[in-house]
């Protein structure tokens, strides 16, 4: 083997990225292109009596405005990815609004000018015939009796509801010697890529190709054919480099099916860039959601139960993802811990907001919040250090795989392996944690308000359901990689490089990975819910192995068997532990907290690429920290969005970032030839926990309680002061 595995290779494309010479959407452009301005509700909710595009249309340099009447009346995605009920599938999104808009940034017309600008000042000639209605604008009460609907036809703002039972929560809580009660709360955030959406559709008599697809290609593509009703085939969708993903990026919007279509009817290419103001209110957003728990557990800190309700908004529309957004909290909320019985009733909650869809870590992130946030009430309320808490109740390598069993009605909780406990005490010794409650209460005594908060986690990831590689050995030496996944920066192209080197022993150099054209590559699940490594890694080891048999086998070298295909099947997901510890100081005046350490465990497997390992769990965490202390999507009672600008929508720049630790664990995976696990989320999952928590330890005694994300300065102000 070329030891390619384990090393810490730089990503293939820094180079390149780094001299400037990177080719992104907007860099791209065609001879007779025209460009599309997005005409977007200014309302949250309103019966759309007209539309009048003839000041547009007369405007110079104009080519064509489009309305709903121009398209056919379909709904996006056609289809859900997942967590598809037939209640989602009836409140999938128009590519143009018709006869009513149900939020801020809602599509409503396509303007076509020969350049940019000529389309921006175009745009602003729509005029719209609008008769506002009331709207639903906070997901607790949209779902009450006699709130605003969202779809008439509906009858009730709530989608659907998620039961999940397991064991006797009764008796549970009938043995407790302490119950605690909290409403805690998450804002509304967004993934905020470096680069914003954007699409160049070209018309040719072969293809239809459109520049600017990121993460799900082959999914878009087939969606796309039947939303235009055209054979796939005649369909091309090709990615160049992409500026971030953080699960926003790439998923099916109405602006997809726009930009084609636009171009099709008109017969020449259109590009279409979208800018900051237009993605804060239509890319998708995340997180907002509303838990009431309450928590069981012994005199001695052995959990016994929890119960509660939550509310997920969702949104005006469901996205791609279904109920996900509403599901994936409910799965997350018993963590690594041993519960004997819980109850938790989730409802997915429709709003006049922009539509929710999955944001990094989605649903994990939510409920490690929720759940260690509560953990430290319940160890505060029994006098035992919140590490000591949860050091009691990890589950164990011995009692591996652990299964929590919620019924017919539900697919059960597994964690197949692991050591959580054992995870958890390294993080403790690689963080150094007594010698940092030794720092911490030698500064408190000097009147310096610090804190430790930690957080035990589990993520969701290495989802299948399969996916193939083909690899071709070329005579020059070279080897071909093809597979259909995709890169969002996060240096998927070295990975399978590295892994392919190693299989075939051979300089990674020589590696060519193609994954960038439906073109090129015939199918694939693409890249979210950090599967590519697991998945796509392992289709191309095996198809590595299957090339070097096959030689052997008959006799001759790789290079004279053309291309062999691998494929690995991954029937269920897999749950890996993490653990998070934060170290911040703050003002009681100010309310300003600064993060002054920050560490990230993850238990990985085995890791390609150390480095890129550990810049995905640095990168993650660090955005996890802006979620837990900065970020925040909020709204008036009106519906309209109150940051729509990067002044209003507070990002860290590197003087707020905390430096981060990060701990790779590596273990036996027995479930994959490459024994590898997930971990392009996990840097993020417990990061707001553990903030949040170590912002509890260093308020002052009789402040309130972080129950409420982001912690910004007035709310922390507000808790160390009594609410004042």
């Amino acid at each position: 083997m070329s030891g390619a595995i384990g090393a810490r290779a730089p990503r293939l494309r820094d180079a390149t990225l780094v001299a400037g010479r990177g080719r992104f959407v907007a860099d791209l452009d065609l001879p007779g292109q025209a460009w599309a301005r997005v005409v977007r509700s200014p309302v949250a909710h309103a019966a759309l009596r007209g539309i009048d595009i003839d000041a547009a249309l007369a405007h110079p340099g104009v080519v064509a405005v489009l309305t709903a009447s121009d398209l056919p009346d379909v709904r996006i995605p056609i289809r859900l990815t997942f967590a598809a009920t037939p209640e989602a599938e009836g409140v999938l999104q128009p590519v143009l609004a018709r006869t009513v808009v149900r939020y801020v940034g809602e599509p409503v017309a396509l303007v076509i000018a020969e350049d940019a600008w000529t389309a921006e000042d175009a745009a602003e000639l729509v005029t719209l015939d609008l008769e506002i209605l009331d709207a639903a604008t906070e997901v607790v009460a949209a779902a009450t009796t006699g709130a605003p609907l969202v779809h008439a036809e509906t009858g009730t703002n709530v989608l659907n509801t998620i039961p999940m039972q397991y064991g006797d929560v009764e008796s549970a809580f009938s043995d407790a010697a302490v119950v605690v009660r909290r409403r805690l709360e998450l804002p509304r955030q967004t993934g905020v890529p470096l680069e914003t959406r954007g699409l160049l559709a070209e018309p040719g008599e072969a293809a239809l190709t459109v520049w600017g697809a990121a993460k799900v290609k082959h999914f878009n593509r087939g969606a796309l054919a039947e939303l235009l009703g055209v054979d796939a085939a005649t369909i091309r969708l090709v990615e160049v480099d992409v500026g971030g993903g953080f699960g926003v990026r790439g998923e099916l919007y109405p602006e997809d099916v726009l930009i084609p279509a636009a171009a099709l009817r008109l017969g020449r290419p259109v590009k279409w860039v979208e800018d900051r103001a237009e993605h804060l209110v239509a890319t998708n957003h995340a997180r907002c959601q509303v838990h009431e728990l309450e928590v069981a557990a012994t005199a001695e800190g052995r959990l016994l139960g929890f119960r509660g309700t939550a509310w997920v908004d969702q949104g005006a529309y469901v996205r791609t993802q279904g109920i996900l957004p509403a599901l994936l909290p409910a799965t997350h909320l018993p963590g690594p811990y041993r519960w004997e019985a819980f109850a938790q009733t989730t409802h997915a909650v429709l709003t006049h907001r922009t539509p929710i869809g999955t944001y990094r870590g989605p649903g994990m992130t939510e409920a490690s919040f929720v759940r260690e946030r509560m953990l430290d009430v319940v160890a505060s309320e029994l006098g035992l250090d919140p590490v000591e808490l949860r050091r009691r109740n990890l589950i164990r390598a011995d009692e591996m795989p652990f299964m929590y069993d919620l019924g017919p009605a539900s697919p059960p909780i597994v964690y197949e392996h692991g050591d959580f406990a054992e995870g958890f005490e390294e993080l403790l010794r690689s963080a150094g944690y007594d010698e940092l409650c030794t720092e911490r209460d030698r500064r408190r005594a000097g009147g310096v308000h610090v804190g430790i908060g930690v957080a035990a986690t589990v993520e969701l990831g290495a989802i299948g359901p399969f996916e193939e590689a083909t690899v071709s050995a070329e005579r020059d030496g070279r080897v071909i990689v093809r597979a259909g996944v995709g890169s969002l920066g996060q240096g998927v192209e070295t990975v399978l490089a590295q892994i392919a080197a190693d299989e075939l022993d051979v300089d990674p150099a020589l590696v060519e990975v193609r994954h960038h054209d439906t073109a090129d590559v015939a199918s694939g699940f693409g890249t979210f819910a950090s599967r590519t490594t697991v998945v796509a890694g392992n289709a191309v080891a095996l198809a590595c192995r299957a090339l070097m048999e096959q030689a052997a086998a008959q006799g001759v070298g790789p290079a004279e068997l053309g291309e062999v295909t691998g494929r690995f099947d991954k029937p269920h997901p897999s749950f890996s532990f993490g653990a998070t510890l934060s170290f911040v100081s703050l003002d009681p005046e100010t309310g300003r907290t600064t993060p002054e350490r920050h560490v990230v465990l993850h238990d990985v497997g085995r890791a390609i690429n150390p480095a890129l390992v550990e810049g995905q769990l640095a990168g993650a965490a660090v955005q996890g920290v802006a979620g837990a202390l900065f970020e925040e999507l909020p709204y008036d009672e009106t519906g309209q969005p109150l940051a729509v600008s990067l002044a209003d929508y507070r990002l860290p720049t590197a003087a707020e970032a905390p430096p981060v630790d990060v701990v790779l664990v590596e273990g036996p995976v027995p479930d994959n030839p490459l024994g590898v696990k997930g971990a392009g989320e996990a840097g993020m999952v417990g990061a707001a926990a553990a903030v949040a928590n170590a912002v509890a330890d260093a308020l002052p005694a009789t402040a309130g309680e972080p129950l409420v994300l982001p912690l910004t300065p007035r709310r922390v102000s507000e808790l160390a002061n009594g609410g004042r």
